[in-house]
């Protein structure tokens, strides 16, 4: 809406005639109908007048309500890139996650075969005082270390769980990067 289809939209709402809304500004009638057709601007003095007039601030007098749609198309998209931002963050988020976590995985099955021996020599009970295993996958496949293979292999599994969760989100949520 144009500043003079406020002027006019504004003075019919108050129920006075150009002439009238001429006189208590002080000007022409000719000039409120140039400043209705869009013809002409008020000077700023007559704006306040205005503006106090009809009890609306100067701002909302003279901002274009298409400007207001722009601003509030504005918003809307500085929040959905807000929003955007978010959601990559929380996919980055469980990216890094998952790849620390299938690393950590990755670090104790390496770790448990690398002392494998060592608690294998630790059994000695378990072969009736005679020294340790010589095969020592034999000894992986005894208890407890079954359950900690598991366990290792369960980390691995969640670890890649987030990452391909965190990739999937980034992939179906593009920003678009400057």
């Amino acid at each position: 809406m144009t500043l003079g289809e406020k002027i006019q939209q504004l003075r019919k709402a108050a129920g006075i005639s150009q002439e009238q809304l001429a006189e208590q500004l002080d000007v022409s009638r000719q000039s409120i109908s140039k400043w209705e057709l869009n013809d002409a601007v008020p000077e700023i003095s007559r704006i306040v007048m205005l503006s106090e007039l009809f009890s609306i601030s100067i701002d909302e007098l003279l901002k274009d309500s298409n400007s207001q749609r722009i601003d509030d198309i504005e918003g809307k998209r500085s929040t959905s890139t807000l929003e955007e931002i978010t959601i990559m963050n929380a996919a980055n988020k469980q990216t890094n996650i998952g790849f620390k976590t299938i690393i950590i995985g990755l670090i104790m099955l390496v770790l448990e075969f690398m002392f494998l021996p060592i608690l294998g020599t630790m059994q000695k009970a378990h072969v009736d005082g005679q020294g340790f295993y010589s095969d020592f996958m034999k000894y992986a496949g005894m208890q407890p270390m079954p359950l900690i293979f598991m366990l290792t292999a369960m980390i691995i599994l969640i670890g890649i769980f987030f990452l391909l969760k965190g990739l999937m989100h980034k992939k179906s949520n593009p920003t678009k990067s400057a």
